[in-house]
């Protein structure tokens, strides 16, 4: 699991979560794979995502409601995801034609939390009256008071007018429904675009390189929907391989619930061990 201030990314492949080891997610290559993404959060948050250094979201953002999650299984065109992610070897061929980037392979999920409300505060401020007659005070208590003494409620309020930093914002929310019938995310223009930085090629590819293409067709529906003021946002970043640590392509997507077997005694060992529990070899 990919795990950073409350907000969770996952790779999928074949319906089922794959292994994250150093950041890196090994796939076999021609397969299709999907990103996961949950809010653990009290609050809503945007997110922006690139691949090999290209905005899938059409230079959109999703919205995830508070404590929800939702399953990006394409590339995003307006309100649609119309094409799966799909991940190929990076041949030599390839390479050539649309050159080499120094981030190909990697998956970048930017997410920022809406910021909280201001707490709302009722200040009762009292007055006293001077009566000549009686020549005394009479004080106010619980809104029941005596004279004229004023009442006066002093309160901040939101701007609803969804102004992120100084851009208003149109949002795209997922018609799919979570488990217990919420809306699951939004998506909103108006954000920054993530271009690639291009490197000159230097020669043949390595063998676990790879880029992520337009897949099968998919129909993924979202509807447009807004969030507020944003704060300072992180990144995870997600490295996708296409073989193993013994050079060897990979046949099977390596999920979390993979049984690893060790290379130096042949020990099987759970997914989430880094090193072989009985000789200590770093596991693969």
């Amino acid at each position: 699991m990919t795990y950073k201030d409350q907000f969770v990314v996952e790779v999928k492949c074949k319906g089922k979560i794959l292994r994250v080891q150093d950041d890196i997610v090994r796939l076999p290559f021609g397969s299709e794979y999907s990103l996961y993404l949950k809010n653990l959060n009290s609050r809503k948050a945007s997110v922006k995502i690139s691949i090999d250094g290209e905005d899938v979201l059409d230079y959109q953002s999703l919205i995830l409601q508070a404590n929800s999650s939702i399953e990006l299984e394409g590339f995003l065109r307006g309100t649609q995801a119309t094409n799966k992610f799909k991940f190929i070897k990076k041949t030599k061929e390839i390479q050539d034609h649309r050159g080499d980037k120094i981030d190909d392979g990697i998956i970048r999920v930017e997410f920022a939390y809406e910021k909280a409300e201001p707490i709302r505060k009722i200040i009762l401020e009292d007055h006293y009256y001077h009566y000549h007659r009686f020549n005394h005070y009479h004080w106010n208590y619980n809104n029941w008071f005596t004279g004229d003494s004023q009442v006066k409620y002093a309160s901040t309020t939101r701007n609803t007018s969804n102004n992120v930093n100084g851009q208003s914002s149109i949002a795209v929310e997922n018609s799919s429904k979570g488990m217990a019938g919420e809306p699951i995310a939004h998506t909103y223009f108006n954000h920054v675009s993530m271009n690639s930085l291009g490197v000159e090629s230097l020669g043949q590819p390595l063998d676990d390189e790879g880029i992520t293409v337009k897949g099968s067709e998919c129909h993924q529906s979202f509807r447009y929907g807004t969030i507020g003021e944003l704060e300072q946002s992180e990144v995870i970043i997600i490295r996708l391989r296409g073989i193993t640590g013994a050079n060897e392509s990979i046949q099977q997507p390596v999920t979390v619930k993979t049984k690893l077997t060790c290379s130096t005694c042949g020990k099987v060992s759970k997914s989430s061990a880094k090193f072989c529990s009985n000789c200590g070899t770093f596991l693969e």
